[in-house]
């Protein structure tokens, strides 16, 4: 009888054992650098060019790796990373340290969590450059340089909220950005990522001085950008985590509209799940002189309670700030339970 009760339940037993749980690996911050505060709050051409080819990431880019585990019924693999970035004259060293920053974050996030499959977009902060035509016709603005006035701005490259892929202007790529998969964002799949990034990344300083980035970051993910045939159409989906960074510098309040009417638009295209959203802002740190100018950014980060996240934008390195989100974002994930 001993023998046949040991022989049934030897299989149970390797099931047992078969079975793994992910322990959530948290990221210490370095010194120096942009340090995250987390909130503590209540919860004319537009061709893409490219260079074919899937499957490989490329550049100084590692994914994958032993990180991450199981999941099990919640969690997810999944994260749409939006950032929304100043293209505004002060924006050079800002846009440098972003693209520093950039691979080791993002090699993080595959290699310490789940997350393997990624969407990337990256947007700027206004709708019209300095650059137009009327103005390139005068007197054009300094930043307005030979590859900007001989550009035609229409249709999504002068949409709010689109994602770019041909920086225009003085301090930028200036040039048709390699998106392999010939969309305005990037995956997990992009040959190059780091480069490419680089490139997209690299708004440099021609952007209109009427800075909107919560303008911006909602129009990128409302319907008319996401839906069929908008300029953003398949970046946001449902059953992935939404990971935004927003970096400006200026502190006035040009966006229009208040930190809880953002809050419920983000919160809206993500179907009402609140819980999968995480909130990173580089923005004046608040010490300035007149800290009222800059309080809209803090109350619309702190809408997001610990997942929302804020450091100051005029570090020299943000490395820091994005080790630090890196445990939120882990947690965000294993937590999140994709829509049915």
């Amino acid at each position: 009888m001993r023998q046949r009760l040991i022989a049934l339940m030897l299989p149970l037993l390797a099931f047992a054992c078969s079975s793994s749980s992910k322990d959530d690996v948290a990221s210490n911050a370095g010194s120096g650098g942009a340090g995250a505060t987390s909130s503590g709050g209540a919860s004319g051409s537009t061709s893409t060019g490219g260079t074919g080819g899937s499957g490989a990431v490329g550049g100084n880019i590692s994914l994958g790796g032993a990180g991450g585990g199981s999941g099990g019924k919640n969690g997810c693999s999944k994260t749409d990373f939006l950032f929304v970035v100043d293209s505004s004259v002060s924006m050079g060293q800002e846009q440098t340290a972003l693209t520093a920053a950039f691979p080791k974050f993002i090699s993080s996030i595959t290699n310490a969590t789940n997350i393997k499959q990624f969407h990337i977009l990256v947007t700027d902060t206004d709708a019209e450059t300095r650059c137009t035509a009327s103005a390139c016709a005068g007197t054009p603005h300094s930043t307005c340089n030979n590859y900007a006035c001989n550009h035609v701005y229409k249709g999504c490259d002068a949409t709010r909220g689109a994602g770019v892929i041909q920086p225009t202007g003085q301090g930028s790529s200036n040039t048709i950005c390699p998106i392999a998969n010939g969309l305005r964002w990037m995956d997990e799949t992009q040959p190059n990522l780091s480069d490419t990034f680089s490139c997209v990344a690299t708004l440099g300083l021609a952007g209109h001085p009427s800075e909107r980035p919560i303008e911006s970051m909602v129009a990128a993910v409302s319907p008319t950008l996401e839906g069929p045939g908008g300029c953003n159409e398949g970046f946001l989906r449902d059953d992935a985590i939404l990971v935004v960074t927003f970096i400006s510098d200026d502190p006035n309040k040009e966006d229009q509209g208040t930190p809880k009417e953002w809050y419920d638009a983000m919160v809206t295209a993500k179907g009402g799940n609140a819980e999968s959203i995480v909130m990173l802002g580089l923005i004046p740190d608040g010490a300035a002189a007149t800290p009222a100018k800059q309080l809209h950014w803090h109350q619309f980060i702190e809408l997001f309670g610990k997942r929302g996240i804020k450091g100051d934008v005029e570090a020299a390195d943000y490395a820091p700030f994005f080790d630090n989100a890196i445990a939120i974002i882990d947690e965000t994930c294993d937590n999140f339970v994709p829509p049915s």
